[in-house]
């Protein structure tokens, strides 16, 4: 792999990264809500998610994906169902911020969330499938060129969602309990449009 073609994949994982989504709001909302301890044990479900999801999508699975239609909407469905739910149950923490903070300590709680908000999402492994061929070359080996691309691309993931947890943490304590709880607000919105929009997504090529 060309170092041109290594750093155009930076470029393009930081972007895809960075954009907010589900688990940008459920990573902001526990880090205003819970601290940063809550927020930093996330990370580590949302790193393997992302790993899943890439050994996943070259091992076959994102084919299969895109041949089935009904293990698509399976996972589909789990994704949808899951995103609604947490959605729905921030809604109704958020009157009760300051019962949250003592909800830190399960801090194994919030890692299984990451997991699942990342790993119960098709189109995450239909993304890798589709997007990191674009920066392998064909004339070299495959596995190290996987290797430099994943532990790339976790590694991006890693320094965005530490950069999300600091900002969240410290934005935290300058606001008031009221606008905390409209920000808790906005990410259980988020995490129920994503849920909506998931549920009605088509499989590529329907």
């Amino acid at each position: 792999m060309s170092l041109e073609l290594w750093l155009s994949f930076i470029l393009a994982s930081f972007l895809i990264v960075a954009s907010p989504g589900p688990a940008v709001a459920l990573l902001i909302a526990t880090g205003l809500n819970q601290g940063r301890k809550a927020a930093l044990a996330m990370l580590p479900g949302f790193f393997l998610g992302d790993l899943v999801a890439m050994s996943l999508s070259f091992a076959g699975v994102g084919a299969l994906l895109m041949a089935s239609a009904e293990l698509f909407n399976i996972i589909k469905w789990l994704g949808a169902a899951y995103l609604i739910y947490m959605g729905i149950k921030m809604w109704r923490e958020a009157g009760q911020l300051n019962d949250l903070e003592a909800a830190g300590a399960k801090l194994h709680i919030g890692t299984a969330k990451a997991f699942l908000v990342t790993v119960l999402n098709p189109k995450s492994i239909l993304f890798f499938m589709a997007f990191m061929p674009q920066f392998v070359d064909p004339g070299a080996a495959l596995l190290p060129q996987l290797a430099i691309l994943f532990s790339t691309f976790l590694c991006i993931g890693v320094v965005t969602d530490l950069g999300y947890t600091l900002l969240s943490t410290t934005g935290g304590r300058l606001m008031t309990a009221k606008l905390r709880r409209v920000m808790h607000r906005c990410g259980a919105g988020s995490l129920v449009s994503a849920g909506l929009l998931m549920a009605v997504t088509r499989r590529p090529g329907t």
